[in-house]
């Protein structure tokens, strides 16, 4: 494929790619459908693989790269913001709880849908899957592709409402707003990871962490 056509390909597939996210998460938080929310996932793993493929990304390029990870993983700043990120999800949650109470957790237990900590093996297979997805979705195609098409801030910042919007479920207004927030606030700083290293895989470390903190400290808060 010529180096002309093979750029045009790459950037009408992100483009498209970035456009059916768009969509899909839209109708997702408008109602609910779980359609919707598989096409999410569709949608920014394909167009991921797909424009890897087309480009031949070279391991040292890629946005998903296992031989890279202990090499990213000690580039400069990222280990600081990791630890950031573990400290900064115990504070949110204990900020969200002296605001709203039994009502806020409530609320995110309402939207998510896993096994409990008495299922412990299924819960750590269903979090290591479905959070190496997103991070592929939303890290390595919409902001690690897109922001080869556009400048990072505004990429990130779009693709931080697109990953709050995705988590999005009703409920009272303010502790939807305060939920939606502190996902969005936590995509900015995946992107920012993702930045720094161009792996999905060292964003994929808090993100992890993060939730899997979250279910320990839900029975010993709430």
């Amino acid at each position: 494929m010529p180096g002309a056509s093979k750029k045009e390909n790459v950037k009408i597939i992100t483009l498209v790619g970035m456009a059916a996210m768009i969509i899909a998460v839209a109708v997702k938080a408008a109602t609910s459908s779980m359609m919707a929310a598989a096409a999410v996932h569709i949608a920014g793993l394909a167009c991921f693989f797909i424009v890897e493929g087309i480009e031949k990304t070279p391991d040292s390029e890629s946005g998903l790269s296992f031989k890279r990870f202990f090499s990213d993983l000690k580039k400069p700043g990222v280990l600081p913001l990791i630890l950031f990120m573990l400290v900064l999800s115990p504070a949110e949650m204990l900020l969200s709880k002296a605001v709203f109470g039994r009502a806020f957790i409530d609320h995110v237990l309402g939207r998510v849908n896993m096994p409990g900590l008495d299922q412990l093996p299924l819960l750590l297979f269903h979090q290591i899957v479905s959070v190496l997805g997103e991070e592929i979705e939303f890290r390595a195609f919409f902001v690690g592709k897109g922001m080869k098409q556009f400048p990072f801030w505004p990429v990130a910042i779009a693709g931080a409402v697109l990953f709050a919007a995705a988590h999005f479920v009703t409920g009272a207004a303010g502790i939807v707003a305060w939920d939606l927030g502190e996902i969005w606030i936590d995509a900015i700083l995946f992107a920012i990871l993702y930045r720094k290293t161009g792996n999905c895989l060292i964003s994929f470390i808090p993100h992890f962490l993060n939730n899997m903190i979250g279910f320990f400290l839900v029975p010993v808060l709430f």
